[in-house]
């Protein structure tokens, strides 16, 4: 195991610029680069592979500064988007590759390509070729051919993203199983906040070329601290109000913050408790798996909640026009 770290870190082209001062996976973590398309997420993953060099700045594995070890030296394992397995190969010849290329004897080769295969679950697959394979199973040679070469560093550059939903959840269950087992430092790009929240340890949330926030799924889900961190991760609410004796209300509901002037409370959606009461007017609802969604009016500002059917005080059939409200989980932005 190896931590990886990236330290003033600038590389600017055209009209972007990525900024990153300090980020750093410790060893045996799942760390993931979550943020939209184009804020720099993959960019920084090719450089701590090698295949980009920063303007600025230096990264470093363990203490080994490696700005000018070529990536085929980095003992790296990449699992890339689209698979970039070797259409003529079949699968044991596509996992084996990487061993070959290092001149590893044939008996040692063979051993390791069957304990990857059924590390992913394709024992038996060995003679059949990509286009015989679904997505999934393509993604599984993939992930295979990265681990087979012990790397120090995995890297995973977006590898569900062409798989369909529940393909892409079995997977991601897969990938955060073997890398528990085998203990290797991960680095996962995704945009897919879901897909982030469930299989890391960490996640460092960019926007623009900058890490916005670094933190556990949870401190980042319930503690963001900006705006952008807080929209992007689900559905959120964000009232920008003022306090008056540590104190500040939207009608009826209050909040205790502990200073006065212009602040913005956050809350998630599921911190919303539904009552019997009048603090504000419920605008529409909808119905989804197991649990309902509600917009509210409350003088003017609309509120979503968010609740287990169980968990309604009343007949979804008789839906009253006002309701109650009380928060049980806030924090303030900025």
């Amino acid at each position: 195991m190896v931590r990886v770290r990236l330290e003033g870190i600038k590389m600017s082209w055209e009209d972007f610029q990525l900024d990153i001062p300090h980020l750093e996976a410790k060893a045996g973590e799942f760390l993931t680069l979550l943020g939209p398309s184009g804020c720099g997420k993959t960019t920084t993953l090719r450089i701590i592979v090698g295949f980009e060099r920063p303007d600025k700045g230096a990264v470093y594995f363990g203490e080994k500064l490696m700005n000018h070890v070529p990536p085929y030296e980095r003992n790296i394992g990449i699992v890339f988007q689209d698979y970039a397995l070797f259409p003529h190969m079949n699968v044991f010849d596509n996992i084996a590759f990487g061993l070959k290329v290092r001149k590893i004897p044939r008996n040692e080769i063979e051993k390791r390509v069957i304990w990857a295969l059924e590390l992913v679950g394709l024992k038996g697959f060995e003679k059949r070729y990509p286009e015989q394979l679904s997505g999934g199973q393509q993604q599984r040679v993939a992930l295979a051919r990265a681990l087979v070469i012990e790397p120090q560093v995995l890297l995973l550059d977006e590898p569900l993203s062409n798989l369909d939903a529940k393909i892409r959840e079995r997977l991601r269950g897969e990938i955060k199983r073997i890398q528990r087992e085998l203990g290797i430092t991960t680095i996962y790009v995704t945009h897919d906040q879901e897909e982030a929240m469930a299989i890391s340890d960490r996640i460092a949330v960019m926007n623009i070329g900058k890490v916005e926030q670094i933190g556990t799924p949870l401190e980042l889900y319930y503690n963001p601290n900006t705006e952008f961190v807080a929209q992007f991760l689900g559905l959120s609410n964000i009232l920008e109000l003022r306090a008056v004796e540590g104190k500040v209300c939207l009608g009826e509901l209050c909040f205790n913050v502990g200073r006065d002037g212009k602040v913005k409370i956050f809350f998630r959606p599921e911190s919303v408790y539904i009552e019997e009461g009048k603090t504000g007017e419920i605008v529409s609802y909808e119905l989804l798996p197991g649990r309902i969604r509600f917009r509210i009016d409350i003088e003017g500002t609309i509120i979503i909640a968010e609740r287990f059917l169980s968990e309604i005080p009343f007949s979804i059939k008789n839906l009253p026009k006002r309701v109650g409200v009380r928060v049980k989980q806030f924090s303030i932005i900025g």
